[in-house]
């Protein structure tokens, strides 16, 4: 029998057929429905990256929160060329420069704020010069954590992350026939699915487990209203580790949870 067999499962990603999450879930046994609550696009003004690209000698490091970002950056510089050191605030972020052909020198586990810790172990950041190419909704952690460790953070627009709140109805619809857990990969996904419930948030997912995939994003489930009992966090902060959480949530032994997570459908 598989882990999430009998199980439904919300994704709050941005919908797209292919994506990797709906697929992990469905080999897991998982029944997934897909709510669209957000769109990349391409930078508003791609020769910022262009430029910064040009640049890289002038920088110490270039820090990276995301696959999508380190796709937009090898897509402006050539990774082959001479290049400041590099940091992957996760596995799967390192995995994609290292594919594009970079050399990774750092790797988070998973979360902004645990890469800016290892940034701080492996070297002395006083008067550093590091480049950010970041999501245009990403939050100030990066800059914030760097710039009082000494860095100087240039931070530059890498590709765009609009808010798409998915129609209610169906929502509502499929909470009504009965959705075990939802899960968030980005404190956006949260914006962006609280807006679509608008007042009937948070109320309407009170019968779900809600699975983070990081503690920012946990963060901003609790900063929304939902009950914490309820919110289990990715372990490792990646998609097998959003999986894992789901799995903890529809079994009802999540270690964060103090009461069973029970199924809504009535």
């Amino acid at each position: 029998m598989r882990r999430l067999d009998g199980r439904v499962v919300a994704t709050t990603r941005d919908g797209a057929p292919d994506d990797p999450l709906t697929t992990l879930l469905e080999r897991e046994g998982a029944s997934v429905r897909a709510w669209a609550t957000l769109a990349f696009g391409p930078a508003e003004d791609p020769d910022n990256l262009r430029r910064a690209a040009a640049a890289l000698d002038d920088y110490d490091w270039v820090v990276f929160t995301s696959a999508r970002s380190a796709e937009a950056m090898s897509a402006a510089a050539d990774p082959r060329a001479e290049a400041p050191r590099v940091a992957a605030v996760g596995e799967a972020t390192a995995a994609a420069l290292r594919d594009a052909g970079w050399r990774v020198d750092v790797t988070g586990d998973g979360d902004a704020t645990a890469l800016v810790d290892a940034l701080a172990r492996s070297a002395d950041l006083a008067g550093a010069r590091v480049l950010f190419p970041a999501a245009s909704r990403a939050a100030l952690t990066v800059e914030e954590g760097l710039g009082a460790l000494g860095a100087t953070v240039d931070r530059v627009e890498a590709y765009r992350t609009r808010l798409t709140p998915p129609d209610p109805t169906p929502v509502l619809g499929d909470l009504a026939a009965g959705v075990d857990v939802i899960t968030f990969a980005s404190p956006s996904a949260v914006a962006s699915l609280a807006e679509a419930l608008a007042a009937r948030w948070p109320d309407a997912i009170d019968g779900c487990g809600c699975a983070a995939i990081g503690p920012t994003t946990r963060r901003a489930l609790l900063d929304a209203g939902v009950d914490p009992v309820r919110v289990a966090t990715a372990a490792p902060p990646s998609l097998p580790g959003l999986v894992d959480a789901c799995v903890r949530l529809a079994e009802g032994n999540d270690p964060l949870t103090t009461t069973e997570i029970t199924r809504s459908h009535p």
